[in-house]
């Protein structure tokens, strides 16, 4: 990626932290619009309703809007890893906020910054949900052999 010449234009890798920054705070909006006491989301688990079993992430919407009410207890109870995902997300929301002012300012380091980036938000990604991702896998392992 080239330096950025004009400091009033956005860089493509700044329109991709604006990007991820809003649809971050998307979800917490989200989940703070749809209280967790209520359980009324409208978005309903899709793999519960055909598989009749729960999945790693049932509850998670619930869970989230409990930890933005501030419930740690209940997001616990509703989903066991929750936190751990609230957690990143609410990471990614000020890192990319913080990363597009930084660009915005012109740092000479740009490339680096970029890559690692890429690198620290992957390996934490990874971390963050891999019971997830283990699910996931299972499941396509489990079909294939069925």
């Amino acid at each position: 990626m080239k330096p950025i010449k004009n400091k009033n234009s956005l860089s493509s890798y700044q329109i991709i932290n604006l990007i991820f920054a809003s649809i971050i705070a998307a979800i917490f909006i989200y989940s703070a619009v749809y209280s967790h006491p209520e359980i009324n989301h409208p978005i309903p688990s899709v793999f519960s309703q055909l598989t009749g079993t729960d999945s790693p992430s049932s509850g998670l919407s619930r869970s989230f809007s409990a930890l933005t009410q501030g419930d740690i207890e209940s997001a616990k109870e509703l989903n066991p890893y929750s936190i751990q995902i609230f957690l990143f997300f609410a990471f990614q929301l000020i890192f990319r906020i913080f990363t597009f002012f930084l660009i915005k300012k012109g740092i000479s380091w740009t490339n680096t910054y970029i890559l690692a980036d890429i690198t620290l938000t992957t390996i934490s990604f990874l971390l963050v949900f891999s019971p997830l991702i283990f699910f996931t896998f299972e499941l396509f392992r489990n079909f294939i052999v069925n």
